[in-house]
């Protein structure tokens, strides 16, 4: 996948999402519970489909993005944990 394929999908999934709320009247009630199958199918695989995109995008280029800029912050003093020497804590 590159890109453009997973800009494609996500854009692909987001038309199927929002296609059954634009057009209602396009995906009557079928069920009991007077749902649509269409509908439900299309929410289902639209959500697949813009994960996909997503998530390629995410691993593929924001990931190794905030890498980069999170390794060239300088590290500065971490606050290293040392105890005092108990020497010179009791005054000898």
């Amino acid at each position: 996948m590159n890109v453009l394929n997973a800009l494609i999908f996500a854009l692909f999934g987001t038309t199927m999402e929002l296609l059954p709320r634009v057009f209602p009247l396009w995906f009557p009630p079928t069920g009991a519970d007077q749902a649509s199958a269409r509908a439900l199918w299309l929410d289902v695989m639209g959500a697949v489909q813009i994960g996909l995109g997503s998530g390629y995008l995410l691993r593929a280029h924001v990931v190794p993005a905030v890498v980069r800029i999170l390794s060239a912050v300088p590290a500065g003093d971490r606050g290293s944990l040392a105890l005092p020497d108990p020497r010179i804590v009791a005054g000898r």
